[in-house]
């Protein structure tokens, strides 16, 4: 497993409004990958999709970002042939809100990592898709952390898993009330969390596959997008 980090340039040719900021990404990134048949059957798959993103940065001020100026997202992959991809065509990207300048790629080597922090909220549901809190026990929030970073492992790399070992022998939750985050036409819950992660091989291998696939649900619309403490 080998984590790839893009790191995309973009002209703002209008305001975005700093809660619209990942909808505007994640549209830019749908519409490269419906441009190929293959990208658009693997946008289509309710799958594990591999990858996550950021919202521009430097960060919004006035809760605008400004146009007529350059911002760089990060956008990560655990899919070597999907980030080549996304690397070659997003330069030549162009909508009403931003035009596609320069995109790099490079390897995140994999190391030791001593925690995680994120940098977009992540989601967690509970019953019914509900927000985790109306249904669960911070426990069983952990837990839930946990459990979708081994399916992810195992969806993505068709491998089998132990179960048995403790990803985190601390997590933080960063805030004291609910991150609301706007989705189409409704609201999500999140949540910034930091998390010491545990000496276990098996810990550490999820938590760099974190780094590229991200935290918790939604991550191809840029939730749960974290960064290590190495």
């Amino acid at each position: 497993m080998e984590v790839y980090e893009l790191k995309y340039k973009v002209f703002l040719l209008q305001p975005i409004p700093q809660e619209e900021a990942l909808i505007r990404v994640s549209s830019c990134i749908d519409h490269i990958l419906i441009q190929e048949e293959k990208w658009k059957y693997f946008h289509s798959e309710n799958i594990f999709k591999g990858y996550t993103f950021c919202a521009p940065f430097p960060l919004a001020k006035g809760g605008y970002y400004t146009p007529h100026s350059v911002y760089q997202i990060l956008i990560r992959t655990v899919n070597a042939e999907l980030g080549q991809y996304l690397a070659d065509r997003l330069p030549k990207y162009e909508d009403a809100y931003m035009k596609g300048l320069i995109c790099d790629v490079r390897c995140i080597c994999q190391r030791h990592i001593s925690s995680l922090y994120s940098i977009t909220p992540v989601i967690v549901k509970g019953e019914n898709n509900n927000y985790w809190r109306d249904t669960m026990k911070f426990e069983q929030f952990e837990e839930q952390i946990r459990i979708n970073l081994i399916k992810k492992y195992k969806a993505l790399f068709q491998e089998e898993l132990g179960e048995d070992f403790l990803l985190n022998s601390f997590i933080e939750l960063k805030n004291r009330v609910p991150i609301k985050n706007q989705y189409k036409n409704v609201h999500l819950l999140g949540d910034k969390i930091q998390m010491q992660v545990s000496e276990h091989p098996t810990a550490q291998m999820l938590a760099y596959l974190a780094l590229g696939s991200g935290i918790g649900t939604m991550n191809q619309r840029g939730y749960g997008f974290v960064n290590a403490k190495f």
